[in-house]
């Protein structure tokens, strides 16, 4: 009976005791199996440490690090270079004032400014942007009768007032002297530079044409305009004399811009083009030299007033400066809107709504201060702002043009898929 109760219990423990011993020998098989794989590795690891150590030096990590240090420095380079290119106006314009602050003789005295600042520089622009313009731009300029509007009235109202308000402040709070501060408001009642505005709109992508046509209408209008607007500010009556300021225009602007149409009209396109960045070179190049010759007048004459007073003044004209072309960009989307207006209209609009000149304006206070005994301290706010308004053109140039391209490329885009949309309806409807 104990004999058949043992087989009993060994019969009853069989199954586990299989299951266990099976387990036993599946986990044998694998450990067999994966004892391959194990020595894959390790034979992978030793060719890697056996391709390393023949390398013991790490030439080959030193000259991809070397080939990395080079294609860095090369980039910095060509951006050192591309920033020193998109600059290159702004810098020649520093070192002509630098230049005129160490040697003052030298632009005021010994290389004519009457003369070659005067005219030979201005006559330049004129001749230059007459070669470079096509006739029928200039026409089709002089057609935008609501945007030419638009600007003249934003640049003689708009900047002016803002001027007048600004003054009242600074007198309020006595932070000027009483003669900058009228000096100020003198300065905003003046006409639009014609060299500067024609040079920064082109290089801005803009309109040359419609700048060239605006800051002439303003230089003729500001004859009579300017004089009403200080009495209307400042209660001074005076008269300019028309008998020397229209021929002055039709000298130094009329007859260069007529002289390079003539020449443009016997000159092919293409050879126009090919040396289009080398008369840009020189408009830039006569504008600098302007500006070279008016500050050594200014270092060497004196300004009359402290360096503090000087430093305000150059602060709130960027202030005012800022506020107006924040206030044009504003206007200009709302009244001239994309696609039905171009986006060089933009870019043109901003440079002319703040631009005051000083060739024409320098004369003008002269003729309405002629005997004025601060006379010095009317004319040095115009002497401030005439430089700071080509400062800011050319740091913003930049990306005004890459505005300009950007959306002219948005509607060229635009223009070629609904030309795309048109083609694919008309096969349709045959």
């Amino acid at each position: 009976m104990e004999l058949r109760r043992y087989k009993s219990k060994s019969a009853k423990l069989s199954p586990s005791v299989m299951s266990s011993s099976t387990d036993r020998n599946a986990s044998s098989q694998e450990d067999t199996v994966m004892q391959p794989t194990t020595m894959k590795h390790n034979d992978n690891e030793f060719s890697a440490n056996a391709e390393t150590d023949d390398d013991p030096s790490g030439c080959a990590s030193f000259d991809s690090a070397h080939e990395t240090m080079i294609q860095v420095g090369a980039d910095i380079r060509q951006e050192i270079s591309k920033s020193l290119i998109s600059n290159i106006l702004l810098a020649m314009m520093l070192s002509s004032v630098l230049l005129a602050w160490l040697y003052p003789k030298l632009g005021a005295v010994y290389v004519q400014p009457e003369i070659s600042a005067s005219w030979i520089a201005v006559v330049i622009i004129f001749f230059v942007s007459g070669l470079s313009m096509d006739t029928a731009s200039i026409i089709h300029a002089g057609t935008n009768i609501k945007f030419n509007t638009f600007i003249q009235l934003f640049n003689f109202v708009f900047v002016s007032a803002v001027c007048y308000l600004f003054s009242l402040l600074m007198l309020q709070y006595e932070v000027i002297p009483n003669s900058l501060a009228k000096g100020l408001v003198i300065c905003s009642c003046l006409p639009q530079s014609i060299c500067s505005a024609v040079v920064l709109t082109k290089s801005a992508r803009g309109c040359p044409a419609t700048a060239m046509i605006n800051a002439v209408f303003s230089n003729l209008a500001g004859i009579i305009l300017s004089p009403i607007l200080i009495f209307c500010y400042l209660g001074v009556s005076s008269h300019v004399d028309k008998s020397s300021v229209i021929p002055m225009l039709l000298l130094k602007v009329a007859l260069p811009l007529l002289a390079g149409q003539l020449v443009h009209y016997f000159i092919s396109r293409e050879l126009i083009s090919v040396y289009d960045h080398s008369l840009k070179v020189i408009q830039e190049g006569a504008m600098v030299f302007i500006i070279f010759a008016t500050f050594s007048q200014l270092f060497l004459k004196g300004t009359g007033t402290t360096l503090l007073d000087v430093a305000v003044m150059i602060a709130f004209q960027l202030v005012i400066m800022i506020i107006s072309m924040l206030w044009v960009c504003m206007l200009l989307q709302i009244l001239f809107p994309l696609p039905e207006s171009e986006p060089k209209f933009h870019a043109t609009g901003l440079f002319l709504s703040v631009s005051k000149t000083m060739p024409m304006g320098i004369p003008l206070i002269n003729a309405l201060y002629k005997d004025h005994p601060n006379l010095a301290l009317f004319t040095l706010p115009l002497l401030l702002w005439y430089p700071l308004t080509i400062v800011m053109g050319i740091l913003i140039a930049p990306r005004v043009s890459e505005y300009v391209q950007r959306e002219e490329n948005m509607l060229r885009k635009r223009q070629d898929e609904k030309q795309q949309a048109e083609m694919m309806d008309y096969h349709q409807v045959l």
